[in-house]
């Protein structure tokens, strides 16, 4: 198993965090060590920053896998919407000549308007569309 760089820095990081509060609460549990406990909050807070950091990088890093399931999800979306009928062509013009060059070799889908002239208000019942 290979170990980045960015997990060593995290590991670090949770070390100090976790070490300033282990210092914070020995000198309260001792009660008498005020200088302890404001050392241990300082360092606690010193690390937080980098705690914080790891954090969002690990959430922000995206492996081979997670990329190709979503493209997966993606691909099933699309038959699924295609299957539901959906999608359609882009319109063309009324006249039947293309629009712009080689517009008959573009393919884009375009989302399918309601068949039915009814459309569902935010209560659930329907409301005739005007």
């Amino acid at each position: 198993m290979h170990i980045t760089r960015d997990q060593v820095a995290a590991a670090v990081a949770y070390a100090v965090f976790v070490m300033g509060l282990v210092l914070v609460v020995v000198a309260s549990a001792n009660g008498d060590r005020p200088r302890m406990a404001d050392v241990g909050a300082g360092v606690a807070l010193a690390g937080l920053p980098f705690v914080i950091l790891a954090r969002v990088r690990r959430q922000h890093h995206m492996t081979a896998e997670d990329k190709e399931a979503i493209r997966r999800e993606g691909y099933r979306l699309g038959l699924d919407h295609a299957a539901r009928g959906l999608l359609i062509p882009p319109p063309q013009p009324s006249d039947g000549a293309s629009a712009t060059p080689g517009a008959a070799t573009v393919h884009r889908l375009y989302a399918v308007p309601q068949a039915d002239d009814r459309t569902a208000d935010h209560h659930g019942g329907e409301r005739k569309a005007r």
